[in-house]
């Protein structure tokens, strides 16, 4: 493996799990700046040990573990605030692993082509025309539908709206399955 995809590994893989990771530290030192000093040293330290992680599936307990010992050693040297107990640290660590393991399971893909499935034929159709990744302009778009350009952008928007909606509950439905997950398609 050449050096840059190392490298590129163990910062998509900080990425990846960044907000989580600083979700963590923030609620345990409750400051902005200092959540962000304690996230800078768990990058440096994480890069610099990444040869020490045995299986890339088990990172984000393992940069929460380092974390959790930086989290500690920044409240200690605190003197205006005493630390908490570790025990709380690795409780709230335990919560964010369960937030993450809820996260990984959704897959926004498929959520998204299911509430694309939803929609009526011509909304469907118009969307993926409009994003289907060739370079048309929307104006082409209004002629080939006969749609004066302002109808085109209104109905993109109401169809965005609902798409995003549909995520939405239907995101929601998968965390807690006792809500309800269906939009009215009626408007586009």
């Amino acid at each position: 493996m050449n050096i840059d995809n190392y490298l590129s590994v163990r910062t998509r893989l900080l990425l990846q799990h960044r907000t989580a990771l600083y979700g963590y530290i923030f609620s345990c030192v409750r400051n902005h700046t200092e959540a962000e000093d304690i996230l800078h040293d768990v990058c440096v330290i994480a890069i610099e040990s990444f040869d020490q992680l045995k299986n890339r599936d088990s990172f984000f307990p393992w940069v929460r573990e380092i974390a959790f010992h930086q989290v500690l050693a920044h409240l200690k040297n605190q003197k205006k605030e005493k630390p908490f107990n570790p025990h709380v640290v690795a409780a709230l660590a335990d919560a964010v692993d369960q937030v993450e393991e809820d996260h990984s399971r959704l897959n926004f893909r498929e959520i998204l082509m299911k509430c694309l499935d939803k929609l009526p034929g011509f909304s469907r159709e118009l969307i993926l025309t409009r994003y289907d990744g060739s370079s048309e302009d929307i104006s082409d778009i209004a002629s080939r539908y006969g749609k004066s350009l302002h109808s085109i952008y209104s109905r993109l928007k109401r169809i965005k709206t609902l798409l995003r909606n549909c995520v939405e509950k239907q995101v929601t439905s998968e965390v807690s399955p006792d809500r309800s997950s269906e939009v009215s398609y009626d408007s586009v």
